[in-house]
């Protein structure tokens, strides 16, 4: 099955865990050690947020022009 899913957050999340250490969840969507943050979210520094992009296998930031849905 293929999702389309927005990750609307530019910063990861922190979780404090036993002994004062934290984890940082990824909230962006680009992190290849997803659900923890990789540091990718850097890369959406310049987004615009009025408009939506993707981002290719290379990491490469593509702008969303178009999004059609076909129901059947």
């Amino acid at each position: 099955m293929t999702r389309l899913v927005k990750f609307s957050k530019k910063e990861p999340l922190p979780i404090e865990i036993a002994d004062n250490k934290k984890v940082w969840i990824c909230m962006c969507g680009l992190s290849e050690k997803f659900p923890y943050c990789s540091g990718k979210h850097k890369l959406l520094k310049d987004e615009q947020d009025d408009k939506l992009y993707f981002y290719d296998d290379d990491y490469q930031r593509k702008q969303v022009k178009e999004i059609i849905f076909e129901i059947e």
